[in-house]
């Protein structure tokens, strides 16, 4: 049946056992039997009560069946939250009704709106809609063929005008399928009747249901040496199978090459059949003023598959063949006109409905090849090939298809159309009024959950239209196509004005920021202001209104974006601005509707009342800083506008960094919102710790005088009598006690955000102190402990971006990257991995700065050439020391691209590092940084930039020609082969071409600059909610609830974003860890592989959230039994790991850990024993030998050891583990008693079983691997308990040398042993 369009994940789940969460969520704590968090039961019943409306979590689904007028019907299951709209949807893109886009529903004889929810209709559980064919109008025309396009060339990738080249594109069934078949999956047979499985779960088991039990029984008869020769056959099918595993040919230390990242083989899969050969506007548009009176409303020309070409109508009752010509213009329908002439069938022939069904009627080939394209479209995953609802969210990739992106794959006259056909012929004359919308769209009713998901989703859609739409005019503006509203003034102050979109450059052209550093302190505001606008939007304060805003970045330019407020443009007095001022000060509104209106949002974000003056001297009372502008709109609405003070001033900064000789390059340093947070958290936390441990002190001497007091009193019995009678209505007040123990805590702690903006102040008031206690907590708390997280990898940051995004968790700004690593120690070993990657922050950032006032001074079409030289002087230095010699004629004309070396650029480098980050850099110690870790360096520098590369193995030292041949030959497809005349001629010319080649990074590698934007997005309160929710019923036990809520969340996530969207794969992830965390391998896979695929198109192929989510599947796969695929799977994310940090990185040993467990479970005992040891070297060089989780390895280590024989090594390396866990635990602990039996019979039996034959040996390797040898880990963190007994050394070493302790054989089968043993 078919789902509703976001609905399906919930479905999916509403059959699913209870499950709890993962240990891939850090925040998450263990679960536990004890009773709900009073915070898990507040969120539950906030999620319960009326703001969710009527909306109930265990709601039943409607189930619709759709009746099509071409007999087909559609079943559709929806909730009642779901509209007409949806369902409609869903019925045009199901294959049996996809050549419908213009229709209606009708139920009970009723016309349906395509607004009414399904809610209001008076549906049965089981109900039936009817679908009729409805008028087309030009518009309805229009969408039906960019439809019908856009199906026929299934483009899966996001606009590269926005996004880039190959933006949006997935990779994951070139890793799933390398073969292309639907499903090379092998489960590996036990060779030995009595093993278990190590890789099956318990739903797996029960699916296969009475048929295996029959089997089971059926084989009592049947011994173990008399086993079918086809059953033997497949077993050595499966075991060749498993000798070809992916990390067969792995090379530890070795850097992977590029081509893991590319996507050519993935497009080349995801090209669908062609159906037409042209499809385009004809050139009789636009229709007649007569013929429109008549009905017609386009012109199309088809050419089909049999070369014959076509002139098509659209009326207004659907497409007919009229009998135009390239020559002669004849509107009448062909089947008319020529009606009885040889060949020509009746006129209902040449008409139909829908553009598809007439196709279909005229070319055999297009009705062929449609259907092969439907089948292609549903073998896929869905999120593999939907396509993006804008292009803004897809992930740009940093390396592209080279030749396939310099030209258009074919000729498509209909390319150029597809503005027309999308906005139609006066899209240039309507323009869209941005703000009106934003604010109406705010205005939406949001008082309950229907309410509240249309609201958040028409939000979303909103923002993501603006952003892409400013984009392509920021883009306009850098490139000079669009005219300036003031070309008179200087450059930098230019303004735009486009489709009711404002754009301005991120200068100080009017010098506002003059004493704050001018152009650098203005850059930084405009992202400042994106970060208050964000603030306002999650805060969401009813009558108080923010501007769209979007910061780009393109080609050395930032430009702002913001929707324009109604009446800016008027000749109006600085009155306009009623709260706040718009001259520095000299003139401050302080409106009181306006200051009431901020009381909420001085709430939120901490902000107390603070007085400013004025330039004449007069106070005025504020809640924001005096440099955030109020002022009413023409429309009455209260705008908030210059948001770029909506944090404290981080004076510990400003005092000691931006005051001296060498200054910070701007005074414009705020503290973060989350640095805010976490420190008003922190001393709210001390406050009540203090209170609470005063008013036990004061309990406790209340309590003694209350003792005192009553050995006074029992030396006067008259008294007792009626005390004892007042004290009874006392009771009631002791129980009560408790509840009010809190009644007198007060707490204040508010910030002022004018605080030192200008001046230090010396008389502090408490607003102000409250601003240094932020800064120092920063400075001497967040930062220190950020520092050692890192030093200790409690924090483990894969590439620049992941640490960007940790730094920014804990409030912690990149100018204090400098400060952290500092604090890294640079002679020790085990840090150097991410001391590196901190440093190399610093430096991706400086040069991005210099490329930036490179790009200001060349001319656009010099900026691919100056990329390059800036790249290969960077990371291709040991390639070509001085790049600069090979410019061109036209780049030499300019002394800053001409002069440039690979010294000047480190000096540079040099500079802008410690003025920015104040870290003191030393060019040698960069430069041996840099040596084979060139490539991290040019990610980081190219994501920064925006800069796309062609996609091929760069080199950055000269290679021998025989390595370039044998990487040309890779790349060619034709390696290992005899490679014909043709092939040969082809791998030379590259070779050729790759040995003149004069610098790492060339101008003909550089295939594009992508804008890199700053959005201020609008979250889904709901839905994060229901998240938060679901995640704190887990972690308390409440799994079904838990697990009820989070697929809740999932859908509400989908209702509001899609399904492409990084929120949604973050919500798909965690469900999945929950599944599998309750031993459902199966679901956990399902969830987790459309995990991998919205992370692949949304974030990118190698994000770190990617390569975690491919990490995550592959122990789900090898869960379920899929142990090849799951090592497959497990290769590509350790490739894309070393490509993007280094092959030492320390987590990469939980890695090798786990893929020594899946060799394991293939019988592929040498090769798990090379993982194994990788793991116990890698944790030792980052934990030194004196530590529990090495110890843990080595014991691991030991038992792989033990399984392929080599009895020596195992004894000395579980004696280290033995020694480690006695002295660091004692000989009590459990740990040590497991290691201390395995030492002992390890020692004991090693020359016994040293004499043992072939035959044993493979016994003892078949029983081991039965007991459960290693397991797979997880987090790479020490287990709370060993599990005692997991390989029974002592049991099975008497089993096979004949001791009558042992495991006795079945009765009624031959006993296997050594020869000599008895049993």
């Amino acid at each position: 049946m078919k789902m509703g369009p976001h609905v399906a994940s919930t479905l999916l789940g509403q059959s699913q056992s209870k499950s709890i969460m993962s240990t891939a969520e850090k925040t998450l704590l263990p679960i536990t039997d004890e009773p709900p968090t009073l915070e898990a039961t507040a969120a539950v019943e906030k999620l319960e009560d009326g703001e969710t409306g009527d909306a109930s979590i265990e709601e039943q689904p409607f189930r619709l069946m759709i009746k099509a007028p071409n007999g087909a019907e559609v079943p559709v299951i929806a909730t009642s939250q779901e509209t007409v709209q949806d369902i409609k949807q869903v019925v045009s893109e199901t294959a049996e009704t996809v050549e419908y886009s213009c229709f209606y529903l009708e139920y009970q004889g009723q016309r349906l709106d395509d607004s009414t929810e399904l809610s209001e209709l008076d549906l049965e559980p089981e109900s039936q809609f009817e679908l009729f064919e409805d008028e087309y109008t030009e518009r309805e025309a229009r969408l039906h063929v960019t439809r019908l396009r856009d199906l026929l060339l299934g483009t899966v990738t996001a606009s590269a005008d926005v996004a880039g080249l190959d933006a949006g594109a997935p990779i994951f069934d070139t890793i799933k399928h390398p073969d292309g078949l639907e499903s090379d999956t092998v489960a590996i047979a036990r060779s030995d009747a009595d093993d278990t499985p190590s890789s099956a779960t318990k739903g797996e088991k029960a699916k296969k249901g009475d048929k295996a039990k029959k089997g089971k029984r059926s084989d009592k008869k049947t011994s173990e040496n008399e086993q079918p020769a086809e059953a033997d056959d497949e077993a050595e099918k499966m075991r060749a199978a498993a000798a070809n595993h992916a990390f067969k040919d792995f090379v530890f230390d070795e850097v992977p090459a590029f081509s893991v990242l590319s996507t050519e083989r993935a497009m080349q899969r995801l090209r669908l059949p062609l159906c037409v050969r042209q499809l385009t506007v004809s050139g009789w548009n636009p229709v007649p003023r007569y013929r429109q009176l008549q009905g017609d409303l386009l012109y199309l020309q088809v050419t089909t598959l049999e070369n014959q070409s076509y002139q098509l109508t659209c009326s207004r009752l659907g497409f007919y063949v009229n009998s135009s010509s390239l020559s002669r213009f004849n509107p009448c329908a062909y089947g008319e006109t020529h009606a009885g002439q040889a060949g020509v069938r009746s006129a209902d022939f040449y008409a139909a409905h829908s553009l598809v069904t007439l196709l279909k009627r005229l070319s055999p080939k297009f009705a062929q090849a449609f259907d092969e394209l439907q089948a292609e479209m549903a073998r896929r995953e869905p999120v593999e090939i939907l396509p993006f609802v804008s292009s803004e969210q897809a992930a740009t990739p940093w390396l592209v298809r080279g030749a396939e992106n310099r030209g258009p794959a074919s000729y498509d006259a209909g390319r150029v159309q597809d503005v027309y056909l999308r906005l139609g012929a006066q899209a240039g004359d309507s323009m869209r009024d941005w703000n009106e919308e934003l604010q109406s769209i705010r205005e939406m009713p949001r008082g309950n959950l229907s309410e509240r998901v249309l609201r958040d989703r028409q939000l979303h859609k909103w923002h993501s239209e603006f952003a892409e739409a400013a984009i392509r005019g920021a883009q306009a503006v850098v490139e000079g196509e669009m005219p300036a509203l003031n070309p008179s003034d200087a450059a930098e102050q230019h303004m735009y004005l486009r489709d009711n979109i404002f754009y301005s450059k991120g200068f100080d052209g009017r010098e506002t920021f003059a004493e704050l550093g001018g152009d650098a302190a203005a850059h930084v505001a405009t992202g400042k202001d994106v970060t208050g606008v964000r603030l306002l939007n999650q805060l969401d304060v009813e009558g108080l209104n923010t501007l769209g805003s979007v910061v780009v970045d393109y080609r050395g330019v930032r430009v702002v974006a913001q929707s324009v407020v109604p009446g800016i443009f008027r000749n109006q007095e600085t009155t306009q601005i009623v709260y706040g001022s718009i001259d520095s000060g000299a003139t401050v509104g302080s409106d009181p509707e306006f200051h009431k209106l901020m009381e909420p949002v001085a709430k939120a974000l901490h902000f107390g009342e603070h007085t400013v003056q004025d330039a004449s001297g007069a106070s005025h009372t504020l809640y924001s800083s005096v440099d955030v502008k109020g002022l009413t709109g023409t429309d009455g609405r209260k705008y908030l506008l210059d948001l770029y003070r909506m944090t404290p001033v981080d004076v510990e900064f400003l005092e000691s960094e931006c005051m001296g000789d060498k200054p910070y390059p701007h005074k414009l340093v705020l503290l973060r919102p989350e640095l805010v947070d976490i420190f008003w958290e922190n001393s709210v936390r001390k406050a009540v710790q203090e209170y609470a441990a005063e008013k036990v002190k004061k309990s406790g001497e209340s309590k003694a005088e209350e003792s005192k007091a009553e050995d006074t009193k029992s030396e006067e019995p008259k008294s007792e009598e009626p005390k004892s009678e007042e004290s009874k209505p006392e009771e009631p007040k002791s129980d009560e006690a408790p509840k009010d123990a809190m009644a007198d805590f007060e707490f204040t702690l508010d910030f002022s955000p004018d605080a030192f903006a200008t001046t230090t102040e010396s008389n502090e008031d408490p607003l102000a102190a409250a601003v240094r206690s932020a800064s120092q907590f920063l400075k001497n708390i967040s930062v220190p402990g950020l520092a050692r997280d890192l030093a200790s990898y409690t924090t483990s940051p894969l590439s620049g971006d992941a640490l960007v995004t940790a730094m920014h968790q804990r409030g912690i700004n990149m100018r204090y990257l400098g400060r952290i690593a500092d604090l890294l120690p640079a002679d020790v070993k085990s840090v150097t991995n991410v001391r590196r990657l901190v440093i190399f922050e610093m430096v991706a950032r400086a040069t991005k700065h210099i490329i930036r006032g490179l790009f200001r001074s060349v001319p656009t079409y010099l900026h691919a050439e100056t990329f390059a030289l800036v790249a290969s002087a960077l990371v291709g230095a040991r390639y070509c020391a001085t790049p600069a010699e090979h410019l061109s004629a036209a780049a030499r004309a300019y002394p800053v691209l001409a002069e440039l070396t690979v010294q000047s650029l480190g000096a540079e480098i040099q500079q802008q590092v410690a003025q920015r980050f104040r870290y003191d850099l030393d060019l040698d110690v960069l430069f041996e940084l840099v040596r084979d870790n060139e490539r991290i360096l040019l990610r980081e520098v190219c994501m920064k930039v925006g800069a796309q590369l062609a996609l091929q193995q760069y080199h950055f030292v000269r290679p021998d020609e025989r390595t370039v041949y044998a990487e040309a030959s890779a790349a060619l497809g034709v390696s290992g082969a005899k490679l014909t005349k043709p092939a040969r001629r082809a791998v030379r010319e590259r070779v050729d071409a790759e040995m003149a080649r004069a610098t790492t990074v060339t101008v003909s590698d550089v295939m594009n600059f992508v804008a890199v934007a700053k959005v201020s997005v609008q979250s889904a309160s709901f839905a994060d909610e229901a998240f938060e929710a679901g995640r704190m019923s887990l972690e308390q036990g409440q799994k079904e609830l838990g697990l009820e809520l989070l697929l809740e969340s999932l859908a509400l996530h989908e209702q509001t974003f899609g399904f492409l969207h990084p929120e949604s794969a973050r919500c798909y992830a965690v469900v999945s860890l929950a599944h599998y965390d309750a031993g459902e391998a199966a679901l956990a896979a399902e969830f987790m592989t459309k995990a991998v695929v919205i992370s692949e198109r949304t974030v990118g192929l190698d994000n770190p959230l990617t390569i975690h989510n491919y990490l995550n599947l592959s122990l789900y796969e090898h869960a379920r039994g899929n142990t090849l695929l799951a090592l497959r799977l497990m290769r590509h994310a350790m490739d894309l790991w070393r490509v993007v940090n280094s092959p030492d990185h320390p987590d990469l040993a939980t890695a090798h850990n786990n893929i020594g467990v899946m060799l394991q479970a293939l019988h592929l005992y040498d090769d798990a024993l090379r993982f194994f040891d990788a793991c116990v070297t890698a944790r030792e060089r980052l934990l030194g030998p004196e530590h529990v989780l090495v110890a843990n390895a080595q014991h691991t280590l030991a038992k792989a050891m033990a399984i392929t024989g080599d009895f020596a090594g195992a004894v000395q390396t579980e004696r280290l583990a033995h020694k480690f866990f006695s002295s660091r635990f004692g000989d009590d602990d459990a740990r040590s008693k497991e290691t201390a039996e395995w030492l002992a019979e390890l020692t004991f039996n090693a020359v016994r079983t040293a004499k043992l034959t072939k035959s044993a040996q493979e016994k003892i390797r078949d029983i081991a691997s039965s007991a459960s040898l290693a397991h797979v880990d997880t987090e790479g963190k020490e287990p709370s308990a060993p599990v005692k007994g997991s390989l029974p050394i002592d049991d099975l070493l008497k089993f096979i040398t004949g001791s009558s302790s042992g495991p006795k054989p079945k009765p009624g089968r031959r006993a296997r042993g050594p020869k000599g043993s008895r049993r």
